[in-house]
């Protein structure tokens, strides 16, 4: 399985960068106490109520061996890379329409605005390969 879609069984899950908390299905939680951290080749569950992880796996339909997924190859992302290179993707993508709207409807644009857009075209390319390989 997938780091997300391990994640995706579990509620009020919070975090990103490979560290998130979350609600401890194997017992009554009202603030999360499930610590879940990304390893190379793994998910790390640490429940701070004590709940074993074959409970807490089980708890959400899982086995144990949901939370080990292949090792990953220096061209796959984990999930928590993807992310962050999504939310890039977005920011630059958002930078270019605004100057191109700018040249578009107001003026011509400075050196420095067309510098900007060619480097934002660059990394929308750039990272638009890495998350589609």
């Amino acid at each position: 399985m997938r780091p997300l879609d391990v994640l995706d069984k579990f509620q009020n899950v919070r975090g990103c960068a490979g560290k998130w908390v979350a609600l401890c299905p194997a017992h009554q939680d009202r603030s999360p106490s499930l610590a879940i951290s990304e390893a190379d080749d793994r998910l790390l569950l640490h429940c701070f109520s004590g709940c074993e992880p074959k409970d807490v796996m089980s708890a959400v339909g899982l086995d144990i061996s949901d939370l080990f997924y292949q090792k990953r190859t220096s061209s796959r992302l984990t999930g928590a890379s993807q992310r962050c290179y999504a939310e890039v993707l977005q920011r630059e993508r958002i930078l270019v329409a605004v100057i191109d709207s700018a040249e578009k409807n107001e003026r011509p644009l400075t050196t420095k605005e067309q510098n900007r857009r060619r480097l934002g075209q660059l990394r929308i390319n750039k990272i638009g390969g890495v998350l589609h390989e």
